[in-house]
């Protein structure tokens, strides 16, 4: 059995694109992990995330006008080095970086729940602390075993709508002390921070392209995909945007003391009354929630794919009579839990939260940098080179470039760690099965067939 061809269209899409972009569950989740490294500079950042963005995501709809796959980025990246090693390497990236991203969800549930108790002046019961964590692994888990077209049309995508509209009201409600451009200009010594900060917000802000793992499925996806991205950027970038300013702006306290406080969000919303409060709980749980569905998505279909392009397990390709894949999905939800519980482990709640994220932005921000700098060359490929194409692809990679640097050079013994490990599971999987196959070479045409990269190229060249 294959994935379901040709059964979803734009709204899907922008289902899936939105609910990895997740504009609310990022701003109590990766922007308040943000903070914790650059404060009220987190505006700047996330204002600097979201023009990055902007050009990655147009950067990204040079590909998806032309190539669509289950393996989306990594397969870009093949249509552009035409290296094996560099798609497999990106394959992994991503797929890890959204396990890693459910895991920091998965933990800012349980941040979540316990500041709500304490503002509410109540004990935090400990069992609904390990219920709703539980619940952040399982439920996305299992959700996404249902057919693709209910679960993104029906489940994410008015609830991702509907976060959006909260963030935008925030903001509008910011305007009520008037707008301070202020908050825009950084105010923060150490670049290492400041480029954290921004590999964090970037990290939301750019899931918009997680649609492209819909390209097999999706109806006409050189069109419907890219639009998807886009519109989920518009309102879902520009909401967080809004959202994270919101947060400044109507924070009551001195700014300086915003990195101490977990979840300034609800501190500040429970001052408005406990049904505001409550209504930006349950959206931001529910976004977090949405958040995982999409990633789980994503990393199910690149591991699916690479089974295909005998890169993995041939058990990977495994499907139920929905279409969905059953071992890749599972696979990512319990590496979801794993990560959650030896990270919570070791390190604490807290910690477990800022060292996960960290390494998790650098991840994400990894494999934007391989299909940024190869735009041009896959342009250049199919006899379609334009100026623009250049410039803009090289700008946002060289801006991504620079935050997943400085991040680096800013790591921790824990993060240096866990990206240690990450290194050691590409190579091992690399030597012992991924070399024997052909990573990045399984693509789907116009009309959702199954074809090689090669072959679908030779037809685009030859028009």
């Amino acid at each position: 059995m294959e994935l379901k061809k040709a059964v979803l269209s734009f709204k899907e899409t922008y289902g899936q694109a939105m609910a990895v972009t997740a504009p609310l569950g990022s701003v109590v989740s990766t922007t308040t992990a943000a903070i914790a490294y650059a404060g009220s500079s987190v505006v700047f950042t996330t204002l600097l995330s979201l023009i990055t963005s902007a050009l990655w995501i147009y950067t990204l709809s040079l590909y998806t006008r032309k190539i669509a796959s289950a393996g989306g980025f990594y397969n870009f990246n093949y249509a552009a080095w035409r290296s094996k090693k560099f798609a497999f390497l990106e394959a992994l990236t991503e797929a890890v970086a959204y396990v890693m991203l459910n895991a920091v969800n998965v933990i800012s549930i349980y941040l979540i729940l316990s500041v709500a108790f304490n503002l509410l002046g109540m004990s935090s019961p400990v069992w609904v602390l390990y219920l709703g964590s539980i619940i952040g692994v399982i439920y996305p888990t299992l959700v996404s075993f249902t057919h693709i077209k209910k679960l993104l049309g029906y489940i994410v995508t008015v609830s991702a709508t509907a976060e959006a509209i909260l963030l935008i009201s925030l903001f509008l409600l910011s305007l009520s002390k008037g707008f301070h451009i202020n908050y825009i200009v950084p105010k923060i010594k150490n670049i290492g921070d400041l480029a954290t900060a921004f590999i964090l917000t970037t990290v939301s802000i750019s899931g918009a392209g997680a649609a492209t793992y819909l390209g097999e499925e999706t109806k006409d996806p050189h069109k419907n995909v890219t639009k998807g991205m886009w519109l989920a950027l518009i309102i879902g970038g520009t909401a967080m945007f809004f959202g994270t300013y919101a947060i400044i702006a109507l924070w009551s306290g001195t700014l300086s003391n915003l990195p101490n406080v977990s979840q300034p969000l609800f501190v500040e919303m429970i001052q408005y009354g406990s049904i505001p409060f409550a209504i930006a709980l349950i959206l931001s749980i529910n976004s977090l929630l949405a958040s995982n569905i999409g990633t789980t998505v994503g990393a199910a279909r690149i591991l699916y794919n690479l089974a295909r392009e005998k890169a993995a397990p041939k058990i990977f390709t495994k499907v139920n009579k929905q279409g969905e894949p059953i071992l890749t999905t599972l696979i990512a939800g319990i590496s979801t839990a794993i990560i959650v519980i030896l990270s919570v482990q070791f390190l604490g709640i807290t910690a477990a939260f800022s060292e996960v994220a960290a390494v998790e932005g650098v991840l994400w921000i990894l494999g934007r940098i391989f299909d940024g700098f190869g735009a041009p060359l896959f342009c250049w490929r199919i006899n379609g080179l334009k100026l623009r194409y250049i410039i803009i692809p090289i700008v946002a990679t060289l801006i991504n470039g620079w935050g997943d640097f400085e991040s680096i050079l800013s790591m921790d013994y824990v993060q240096i760690a866990m990206l240690s490990i990450f290194a050691i599971l590409v190579i091992s999987w690399y030597i012992l099965k991924a070399s024997k196959g052909y990573p990045g070479s399984l693509i789907v045409d116009e009309n959702n067939e199954l074809i090689t990269i090669e072959e679908y190229l030779r037809k685009v060249i030859s028009r």
